[in-house]
């Protein structure tokens, strides 16, 4: 038996703007008829979105939105999420982690379920930094799910942590909102979604921030409980999912036991204890904040380039030896 190798796809042809015949015979009946509902509402915003671009685009726009868009992507993610639990000795970066996670996943879940193309490109002229955009469905945007959900978060804690005139409350309501704002209008400037794609990441994002911040206390058990049952069920569940989402599942596979562990661990429980610093002297308390800095992201991207290339090396002869199916990496998946 020959090894099973998936055919690609044209790589001139943007997602899920083929044949309306090739959606029809792969989707199932609802699948179908929901995506021929939307897809006009996606089609009648591109003009208007191509009319937007010509009227308010400018150079320091295009490097703004183009860079902030960068806020929203596996990279940040990888190396804010960590800064975040260096840094923190509650449970909030955790949370946090698990809301981007399950953001990537459902936002990724849906696209594929509804299979809505991006606007068209022309008339609209798409600025991103990655040439992969176009592989990927438009709705809903993982961006805005993502940020959404995450300044929905901060403000909520800013609002639980600080009264009402504390000057810290109103800058992290202030800074969450432009965070998020720039995300999200970002994405249609820059001709990457419509406004249907963002209005249905916000919602998403709604419904995640309020499972996350309802159930914090739940969640916030699963590290902070005696037994390790919680995680190992945690750990499960993550692996059920990892086929529909490597990436942050991944992410959550580590999360759960690393927290579990360090909650149970003075050692780092001392070194997530950053503000305990004050004690020392300003240029003391620079110096460890900056260390753990500098070395913490620099360990994150060897580590990543070293598993990478391991994989790159371990993987092939295990893919051969077994005739798994796999896809040409050079052309990605639509």
């Amino acid at each position: 038996m020959g090894r099973v190798v998936f055919k690609t796809v044209e790589a001139d042809i943007d997602a899920g703007t083929h044949d309306e015949r090739l959606y029809d015979k792969a989707l199932n009946s609802w699948r179908s008829k929901l995506r021929r509902w939307l897809i006009p509402l996606v089609r009648a915003e591109t003009p208007y979105i191509a009319k937007l671009q010509s009227n308010i685009r400018t150079p320091v726009l295009d490097h703004y939105f183009l860079w902030t868009a960068n806020l929203g992507t596996h990279t940040f993610f990888m190396i804010f999420l960590p800064i975040l639990i260096w840094f923190d000795s509650s449970q909030m970066a955790k949370s946090i982690a698990c809301m981007a996670a399950f953001g990537v996943f459902t936002s990724g879940f849906v696209k594929d379920l509804v299979c809505l193309p991006r606007p068209l490109s022309p008339p609209v002229h798409r600025l991103s930094m990655s040439s992969s955009t176009s592989l990927e469905y438009g709705f809903p945007s993982t961006h805005s799910t993502n940020s959404v959900s995450a300044a929905l978060f901060m403000i909520s804690l800013a609002c639980e942590s600080h009264s009402s005139d504390s000057p810290l409350r109103v800058i992290c309501i202030i800074g969450a909102f432009v965070y998020a704002a720039s995300i999200v209008f970002g994405r249609i400037y820059c001709g990457m979604h419509s406004l249907t794609d963002v209005v249905g990441g916000a919602i998403l994002a709604y419904f995640l921030y309020w499972v996350q911040w309802t159930f914090r206390t739940e969640f916030n058990s699963i590290f902070t409980a005696d037994t390790v049952i919680p995680v190992i069920v945690a750990i499960v569940i993550c692996l059920s999912l990892v086929g529909l989402h490597v990436c942050f599942m991944g992410v959550l596979i580590g999360v759960f036991p690393g927290g579990w562990l360090c909650h149970h661990s003075d050692y780092c429980t001392m070194g997530q204890e950053t503000l305990a610093l004050t004690q020392s002297t300003m240029l003391v308390a620079a110096f460890v904040v900056l260390s753990k800095l500098v070395l913490g992201v620099a360990t994150l991207f060897i580590w990543r380039i070293v598993v990478k290339k391991t994989c790159y090396f371990i993987l092939p002869p295990i893919y051969r030896a077994f005739n798994l199916p796999h896809r040409k990496f050079e052309i990605g998946a639509r």
